[in-house]
């Protein structure tokens, strides 16, 4: 049974060479830092790796879009995608890279506060900036996405973020009920608690119909992965939310990531199309 779930949710157990996709994801990463100006490892709170990296756009009050990575909330780190700025600065928008504390030496409640409040920086350096604070959109793969949907999860907990911050929000191959976490090796380094799993899985919540959302998740994936996108997608419409959902034929749940490799990617032309709309 714990061998099933593993290979349901560990997104490495279904990838043959997951190296490949890392190291174009570095590759792709370091041709975006040369061809763009960015403000490198901007500190947005006290954590060692609260920090961020910001692609300014070249005409003022434009949209920001930021991007929340994945890893599991145990490793990696955003010098491995600031790949996105390839797919979205073409679209006239400013784009933000975030970085966050790595499980195990904080635990996952501490990385949702943290997000939360690395957002309420990032919308309060509009002026200095130069963006437009009423657009701001907000993008996350895997463990990132899990963080987005935490921190506007309606909990009434510290970690839920100001109203009226976020336009929209796309939750790229995300989990959402994070129940299964407790039963695969990636908790070792994770060690999420029985306890913490309730408040942990933003789909026990409500959510704030005034923010859109765009669902995307790798029909490559585990079943279970998908139907995670699935469940998620279905919970949002209950709440009145407008919500999009993509299932990517033939990607994976890195491979999904190519697609916001350049302006032509599926998911950087869904963010640039709602960007030209502002």
């Amino acid at each position: 049974m714990i061998e099933k779930i593993e290979l349901q949710y560990n997104p490495r157990t279904t990838v043959p060479d997951v190296d490949i996709y890392i190291r174009r994801g570095e590759e792709q990463s370091e041709t975006a830092r040369k061809r763009y100006p960015f403000e490198s490892d901007v500190r947005y709170g006290k954590g060692p790796l609260a920090d961020l990296d910001f692609f300014p756009s070249v005409k003022r009050g434009s949209p920001l879009a930021i991007f929340i990575h994945g890893g599991y909330w145990r490793g990696r780190d955003k010098k491995d995608y600031t790949f996105v700025a390839n797919g979205l600065m073409p679209s006239g928008c400013a784009v933000a890279v975030m970085n966050y504390d790595l499980c195990p030496k904080v635990e996952l409640p501490d990385i949702v506060l943290q997000i939360k409040e690395g957002l309420e920086w990032i919308a309060a350096q509009a002026d200095a900036w130069g963006f437009d604070a009423k657009n701001i959109f907000v993008f996350g793969h895997s463990a990132g996405a899990h963080l987005i949907a935490a921190v506007l999860a309606q909990t009434g907990q510290p970690y839920q973020l100001a109203p009226g911050i976020i336009k929209k929000a796309y939750l790229l191959s995300g989990v959402y009920n994070v129940e299964p976490v407790l039963h695969i090796s990636v908790n070792e380094e994770v060690k999420l608690r029985p306890d913490q799993v309730q408040a942990m899985s933003p789909i026990n919540y409500k959510f704030d119909p005034s923010i859109d959302y765009e669902v995307i998740v790798g029909g490559a994936e585990p079943r279970d992965w998908i139907g995670e996108s699935k469940n998620m997608a279905d919970h949002l419409k209950r709440q009145g939310c407008k919500v999009g959902l993509h299932i990517l034929e033939n990607l994976n749940h890195y491979s999904l990531m190519f697609e916001l490799e350049t302006p032509e990617g599926f998911i950087s032309n869904i963010i640039s199309k709602d960007i030209s709309k502002t």
